[in-house]
């Protein structure tokens, strides 16, 4: 028989990360985290240390996660400034526990060596992170999924309404990426449009691609030509 895992739970985010967590259960962890700092930004106080000896996650009795940030302090000037620091000081802490780097970590090779990070990292977060951590972009994570997973619900429905059928008129209300509740209560900051940059790169990779095979096709004969005619 496995071990019985009884209720309530906590431990030391530094603890935490000794034993193997899947990425499921760690995209599960960053969502509840994010969403407590935001709770906390909310509130009129910020995270002023994010050392996972400080970070205490855990289970309550009605198995329900949570989060306790031991380092606050209150916002009271330069909000702004303070809730964007925490924003990438938290995605940095989640990239150096996914990649067990943290203690030697830093921002300025993080950013310029990102790509070889992506490895470690859940693939419906790359973007997100990479949005943080080298773009300079200032969203919580929380409100991330939970735009992505609305994204994901339309994309279905739409499916299902073009299929006809049995399909039509059917909607889906929940997807598996999702990591919250209607009752979060969550207003959703601006995204990037990455459906628009995706299509962009794809665009120029191809025409790339089809440029320097045109080219070859066309220098070929003419240096054939030049040859031929000494």
């Amino acid at each position: 028989m496995g071990e019985i895992i009884r209720f309530p739970f906590e431990e030391t985010l530094d603890e935490y990360t000794k034993t193997y967590h899947n990425n499921d259960e760690y995209t599960r962890l960053f969502y509840v985290m994010d969403s407590t700092m935001k709770y906390i930004h909310g509130k009129g106080y910020y995270v002023i240390n994010f050392n996972p000896k400080n970070i205490v996650v855990g289970v309550t009795n009605d198995n329900r996660d949570f989060v306790n940030f031991k380092s606050l302090d209150v916002m009271d000037d330069d909000i702004t400034n303070k809730i964007n620091n925490n924003i990438y000081n938290l995605a940095f802490l989640e990239i150096g526990l996914l990649s067990e780097t943290l203690d030697y970590l830093r921002p300025d090779f993080l950013k310029q060596n990102f790509s070889q990070f992506k490895i470690f990292i859940p693939e419906n977060l790359v973007n997100y992170y990479q949005m943080i951590l080298v773009n300079g972009g200032h969203t919580y994570l929380c409100d991330y999924l939970e735009i992505k997973n609305k994204q994901e619900i339309t994309k279905l429905n739409k499916a299902l309404e073009e299929e006809g059928g049995v399909g039509k008129g059917r909607s889906y209300v929940k997807s598996t990426g999702h990591y919250g509740n209607d009752d979060d209560n969550i207003v959703p900051m601006k995204l990037p449009n990455e459906d628009n940059k995706d299509n962009i790169a794809a665009f120029v990779t191809n025409y790339a691609l089809a440029f320097v095979i045109i080219a070859s096709s066309l220098l070929i004969p003419i240096i054939a030509f030049l040859l031929g005619a000494k």
